[in-house]
């Protein structure tokens, strides 16, 4: 059966002691070749995440581990006192962050107008990724890693929010099943009152996860046990366990149906696009694949089918885009409008400040003109807010990158509240050339479902967007991320986009070595290092959360083009 990046597990009879120390090895391993200094992990009083802790310290020490609870009015004053509970056994730091007064804020002054339908599912995934982008701001301030607390068996479930509890850089518990998670919580000593306590996602009040998966853990773990890990049949199954098949296939229904939250968002390669062009012009490609009108057809057509092709794949009402003004999310307004029409394209216009707000009336021109619905709001209120709640030690050390982070995510978590409440797909603006060095925020612009322009280069988004008329004042407009005041996208790399296309294009597309690249671009070949190291250190970005497993079968590429392979 399809799980996304989830394969049928190997060593499916270790024991809890051997689970202990695969979860150990992996945060021992992450966090070595990451540099990290700790571990971020969010506490909600529950079986996972006390585990989960009680691994983080003895992979790297109590000091170096740091909890957040963070409870809502959905939270209950047991699981929040488990939460200190476990904490305080551990002997590790931790903070109480009282995130409903911002859950109220968006409830109240943004949710209305992003749209009307919201519901307590909605609202509870909003949560998930307030939880998720809090997280990474005490990591990014404190140079840690942030450690999932979800078990296998959520994952192949997808119960889980994307991008909520789902974004995160490492997942310990990632290879057990639930009843594999029970006998490890015993074994690194979780007070029994924990284990034993139904479990919940914490998203409503009284909901427990029994009632939203239709079945206990204790049917489920051998459910999927035979799927995914025996790779037996429905009627073989049903019987060996006594079920009914209806319900067998019902069950793996939603794995197949949650697969997209297991894997990279679904992008346009940019081999698919060069092969294409090599087969229509039977040439070599270079750096450019718009050469002209012809190919910039081509490739506008290969755009907009793609898009078209994944919303209808996802049965999906339509799309919506982040729309900031600048060229790239124009591009893709544009290519989403012609592959759906606009009444299936919605844009939200965030600015944060006065100082971005400016850059975004050429986005509300844009929407207007192309007739889909869209929305404008401030979003400086939240940001201020969600800083003022975060522990002072945290925002005091906070740097400009650190607060960029956090408007891209809040920017992603109202996205998705569209999309979720309007049953779409949220559509992405990275071009390759900040793919391939990470320049993009990890569950901030780069939460998203589908990347149309990750297979072609910032200067390729250029040509692109001259022949389909985007307006000039934005095509020439200077490149910028929109998290801070007078930041440029080329002023961060050090370089011209007609430079580092180029340089990204003889490494990666070329599969040339790093003097060549040099000379061919004009640059040291300590430059070139730097870039292809830039590569590297962001490969983190560009995959899922690793598992034990998982990480076993990572294996790590010192070239830039090796690496490069992987996420075609």
């Amino acid at each position: 059966m399809t799980t996304g990046l989830l394969a049928a597990r190997n060593g499916t009879s270790l024991s809890p002691a051997d689970r202990c120390d695969e979860g150990i090895s992996l945060i021992e391993d992450m966090m070595t070749k990451a540099d990290a200094d700790g571990i971020v992990v969010n506490l909600s009083g529950g079986i996972d995440s006390s585990t989960t802790a009680a691994l983080a310290v003895e992979a790297v020490g109590a000091t170096d581990v740091h909890g957040l609870c963070m409870p809502t009015l959905a939270s209950t004053d047991e699981n929040m006192q488990d939460a200190q509970m476990v904490a305080d056994n551990l002997g590790i730091a931790y903070d109480t962050i009282e995130i409903q007064p911002i859950l109220d804020m968006f409830e109240d002054s943004l949710a209305p107008r992003i749209s009307p339908h919201g519901d307590r599912t909605a609202i509870g995934n909003v949560a998930a990724r307030l939880r998720m982008a809090c997280a990474y701001y005490a990591a990014n301030t404190t140079s840690s890693l942030v450690v999932g607390t979800s078990n296998r068996t959520e994952r192949l479930l997808g119960y889980f929010t994307k991008y909520g509890d789902g974004g995160t850089d490492l997942l310990p518990l990632g290879d057990c099943y639930k009843t594999d998670v029970r006998r490890l919580a015993r074994l690194v000593g979780v007070p029994t009152a924990i284990i034993e306590k139904p479990p919940t996602g914490g998203l409503w009040a009284g909901q427990t996860d029994k009632n939203e998966l239709g079945a206990s853990y204790q049917v489920l773990d051998p459910v999927f046990h035979q799927l995914v890990d025996t790779q037996r049949d429905v009627t073989t199954i049903a019987a060996a366990l006594h079920l009914e098949p209806a319900d067998i296939r019902q069950y793996m229904n939603r794995s197949v149906q949650t697969a997209h939250k297991r894997a990279p968002p679904t992008a346009l390669s940019r081999r698919s696009i060069t092969q294409m062009m090599t087969e229509a012009s039977n040439t070599a490609t270079t750096a450019s694949v718009i050469t002209g009108k012809r190919t910039h057809s081509q490739i506008r057509e290969r755009l907009t089918t793609f898009i078209e092709n994944a919303v209808d794949d996802a049965d999906a009402e339509g799309v919506v885009i982040n729309m900031s003004g600048g060229i790239d999310s124009s591009v893709v307004a544009m290519l989403a409008v012609e592959a759906l029409g606009p009444d299936r394209v919605y844009g939200i216009i965030l600015p944060c400040g006065k100082a971005t707000e400016a850059a975004t009336f050429d986005a509300v021109g844009l929407a207007e003109t192309l007739g889909i619905d869209h929305t404008m709001m401030q979003l400086h209120p939240v940001v201020k807010l969600v800083e003022e709640t975060l522990p002072s030690n945290l925002t005091e050390a906070a740097t400009t990158r650190t607060h960029g982070n956090l408007v891209a995510r809040l920017r992603m978590l109202c996205a998705y509240y569209a999309a979720n409440t309007m049953s779409r797909l949220v559509l992405g603006t990275t071009t390759r050339s900040e793919w391939l060095l990470g320049y993009f925020t990890k569950y901030g612009d780069g939460g998203v479902d589908l990347q149309p322009l990750i297979g072609l280069y910032k200067t390729d988004v250029r040509q692109l967007a001259r022949k389909m008329g985007v307006p000039t004042e934005i095509c020439e407009k200077t490149p910028t991320a929109g998290v801070r005041a007078n930041q440029s996208d080329e002023t961060d790399f050090g370089m011209t986009y007609d430079v580092l296309d180029k340089l990204l294009w003889c490494l990666v597309d070329a599969n040339a070595d790093v003097e060549y690249a040099a000379e061919e671009c004009g640059l040291d070949v300590e430059t070139v290092k730097q870039y292809a190291h830039k590569h590297i250190q962001t490969h983190h970005k560009r995959r899922y959360p690793p598992s034990p497993a998982m990480q076993k079968m990572d294996t790590s590429p010192t070239c830039f083009h090796e690496l490069e392979m992987k996420f075609e």
